[in-house]
């Protein structure tokens, strides 16, 4: 990494005659403009069969990143990490701030615990994980909490926020900056059955109907998921966030208007998924209305741009208050959720 916080990539290929280099650093986003796709960025050959690309100044965070030779995508040799399941097919690089990052792990400040649950979901017959955090001193208080339903995204599991978000060192930091002690719960947020998954994947007959997929959601998540973790654990009923990336934004999003008295707080963070319910938000006005708390973002290179746009449109045009935020931190990437959790904990 240079002193800039640009990065110069340098792969030896030989007899290759033409190598690119592709990932989530958006290499020339602001010469293309936002919410459009970017193609792999031709790297310079520089004698001894090396070739080198510098990237622009980047914001801190980690990045998945691979190179194209002669067409065919290829992982960076010396650097050959692949992380599940987002990541996967990417190298990793990560970009140091010049100060610790609330997703960084930072060593001396109070930290919370993180439980792995299993419940049988008789919404979905099945077992399904969940992910809990528990704040600093849980264990040592009989107090109720505050609870963050945290969703997310389709390319993910139920560890996508612990693993590539750091969820748990973000909720760290903010307690530790003084906001209140939260628990957050990441559900697993895929409710297909094994049987139709590998129906689907055998037969070629396309996907579950969504309308179907979101009642099985709202059925799963109301009536399996929440009352199995607020019996377990000391939760303040009154005092329920949801929120959700990219599909889970979405999720979150029709649970919520399903359910507006459950929750005090709603985040939709990069949601494309979210624009199926475009038509019906006139209808379910009031409800969100009820929501003290609605927080809409993403980044303006998200190829999903357009569509959370359309669904802040809608929102204000049916009268429900809600904040809005289009940030400069990239595309559909785990830094824009990272800094999209991190703005919404301080609205709790």
């Amino acid at each position: 990494m240079n002193q800039d916080h640009s990065i110069t990539f340098n792969l030896k290929s030989e007899n290759s005659k033409k190598v690119e280099i592709d990932g989530e650093l958006r290499f020339g986003r602001e010469q293309v403009g936002p919410h459009k796709p970017i193609p792999p960025v031709p790297m310079k050959k520089i004698g001894n069969n090396i070739w080198t690309f510098t990237t622009e100044p980047v914001d801190p965070g980690v990045y998945g990143y691979f190179f194209v030779i002669d067409g065919i995508k290829t992982l960076d040799p010396l650097n050959p990490r692949k992380s599940y399941p987002v990541y996967i097919g990417s190298s990793l690089v990560k970009v140091e701030g010049d100060e610790p990052m609330p997703w960084d792990l930072i060593p001396d400040i109070a930290h919370g615990t993180v439980v792995i649950e299993k419940f049988y979901s008789k919404a979905l017959k099945q077992v399904k994980p969940c992910a809990v955090y528990l704040p600093p001193g849980y264990r040592s208080t009989d107090k109720k909490y505050p609870v963050l339903y945290l969703q997310h995204g389709g390319g993910d599991d139920y560890l996508g926020w612990l693993f590539q978000g750091k969820a748990d060192n973000i909720v760290d930091y903010m307690i530790a900056k003084k906001t209140d002690e939260i628990i957050v719960v990441m559900p697993e947020g895929h409710v297909t059955t094994p049987e139709e998954h590998y129906r689907i994947l055998a037969s070629g007959e396309g996907r579950i109907p969504e309308q179907n997929l979101s009642e099985r959601y709202l059925d799963y998540y109301v009536n399996d998921m929440m009352p199995f973790i607020e019996k377990k654990y000391r939760i303040l009923k009154d005092s329920r966030a949801i929120a959700g990336l990219s599909m889970g934004g979405g999720e979150s999003l029709y649970v919520a208007m399903n359910h507006p008295s459950l929750f005090k707080a709603l985040g939709v963070f990069s949601s494309g998924s979210a624009g199926r319910f475009l038509d019906i938000i006139p209808q379910f006005k009031d409800q969100l209305k009820k929501i003290k708390t609605i927080y809409i973002s993403g980044g303006i290179y998200d190829t999903a741009l357009e569509t959370f746009r359309a669904l802040h449109k809608r929102i204000e045009e049916s009268g429900i208050p809600h904040t809005y935020v289009e940030t400069n931190d990239g595309g559909h990437i785990w830094l824009v959720w990272q800094h999209a959790l991190t703005r919404f904990l301080t609205r709790l």
